[in-house]
């Protein structure tokens, strides 16, 4: 999703937390609006800047409860979330799975803006309670706005395009009623690309007014754009993929070394002759693990002789292979999740059985989608 990678800051219930780089371009943003508003209001910019910074951190914390709040909405229903990211505009918690079913998207889709709107009704109440002991706009100021700012956002998320929130309860709905996830998909992603549109639409017209706020609503509206296509992109995929077992369209026949051959034998013999980056290593019909380029380069030269394949194999990654049974689709996911190119097929006695590529799936969809089943 990010061009630019993250840095992963920890875990908090158990889902890794990272923030990718372009968060640091609107973190320093939104410092610098703040300390600007309370620069005017309490007439001293050390203490601005520090309210600033203070207010940003917990708006930032703000986003992070709300993505964390759909997560463990997710994980209660063993929906897996690989990790929760902020990024430049906002945060947002990645699936390696859909919703199976409408009510589980529902609640999902529910827990961001419930979590915004009580962090709202939070801060508004201590925002109340400085007032009545009169703590000082030092204080009062950065909770009002910590209110303001978790209402907008949570009104935000509501708007019906997918795939805001408010897009993703629409989908359930559409779902539950219709009974059918891909036409579900195709009316919430249309209402997001209109919404997205018009945000843009918005943009410009404040951008040609000398407003500077309306680059961030074309970059908004843009990036809403581009995941609205990409979500019914992948509902499209799925439901092309639908019932295909990765045994189905696996390669059967797979280039395998022993671990008992030397360093020499498969630079020689295997990676110069096949030019392939890695090769899995197979004792029998047992998967052992892969061998890569870069393995061999680690070992000295005057060692290739005498080192054999077993001694340097890489123990069965499990990012690499997938199961026999699993779904088409999951193995499309991983892969791109992993990014790489292919995956190992073992069965359930971890034998090699085969070999998967993106390339053959991809063919698959273009094959179903032309034919139109």
């Amino acid at each position: 999703m990010f061009s630019l990678p993250s840095i992963k800051i920890g875990k908090i219930l158990g889902f890794n937390i990272e923030i990718n780089y372009t968060w640091f371009i609107i973190f320093i943003i939104i410092l610098f609006q703040f300390t600007l508003i309370f620069d005017a209001e309490l007439a001293s910019l050390p203490i601005s800047v520090l309210a600033g910074l203070i207010t940003s951190l917990l708006f930032f914390s703000s986003l992070l409860f709300h993505e964390l709040c759909h997560s463990y909405v997710a994980k209660l229903n063993k929906l897996p979330i690989k990790k929760i990211t902020l990024f430049i505009f906002g945060g947002v918690a990645e699936m390696t799975e859909e919703p199976s079913t409408p009510a589980i998207e529902f609640k999902m889709a529910a827990a961001g803006p419930l979590a915004s709107i009580f962090l709202s009704g939070f801060f508004y109440g201590f925002f109340i309670l400085a007032n009545i002991l009169n703590l000082g706009n030092v204080l009062i100021s950065p909770l009002y706005y910590l209110a303001l700012i978790n209402f907008m956002l949570a009104i935000f998320n509501l708007m019906l395009g997918f795939p805001l929130d408010g897009g993703r309860l629409l989908r359930a709905l559409l779902w539950y009623f219709l009974k059918d996830i891909k036409f579900a998909t195709k009316v919430a992603s249309m209402v997001g690309q209109i919404l997205a549109y018009l945000l843009m639409f918005v943009g410009f017209m404040s951008a040609i007014q000398g407003r500077i706020g309306g680059i961030w609503f074309i970059l908004i509206g843009w990036f809403l754009n581009q995941a609205a296509q990409g979500s019914y992109q992948q509902v499209v995929l799925q439901s092309a993929l639908s019932g295909i077992k990765v045994s189905e369209i696996m390669a059967p026949n797979v280039l395998t070394v022993s671990p008992s051959i030397t360093l020499d034998e498969i630079v020689s013999n295997y990676f110069l002759k096949y030019r392939f980056g890695r090769f899995p290593v197979v004792e029998g019909d047992k998967f052992l693990g892969v061998v890569t380029l870069h393995d061999v380069k680690e070992i000295p030269r005057e060692r290739w002789a005498t080192t054999t394949i077993g001694e340097i194999v890489h123990s069965s990654d499990k990012l690499l292979t997938i199961n026999v049974n699993n779904d088409a689709v999951h193995a499309l996911m991983q892969m791109a999740r992993e990014e790489i190119g292919h995956l190992l097929v073992v069965n359930e006695k971890n034998d090699l059985v085969g070999l998967v590529t993106r390339t053959d799936i991809i063919r698959l969809i273009k094959v179903k989608t032309e034919l139109g089943m």
